[in-house]
């Protein structure tokens, strides 16, 4: 049921995100959003942040 949901939902997703985000940025702004999330991500997973414990 869960993949059937992420399946359907997948390119509604994909269509907002360029609406929202590639089309009205440049290619060097999306590059430096992919790199500061990167850098978010590799802050958050070496805290351990919304891991689970246990």
């Amino acid at each position: 049921m869960g993949r059937k949901l992420l399946d359907a939902a997948t390119p509604a997703f994909e269509n907002d995100l360029r609406t929202w985000l590639a089309d009205p940025l440049t290619v060097r702004s999306l590059e430096q959003l992919a790199t500061t999330l990167a850098r978010r991500r590799g802050t958050r997973e070496d805290g351990r942040v919304g891991m689970p414990t246990g």
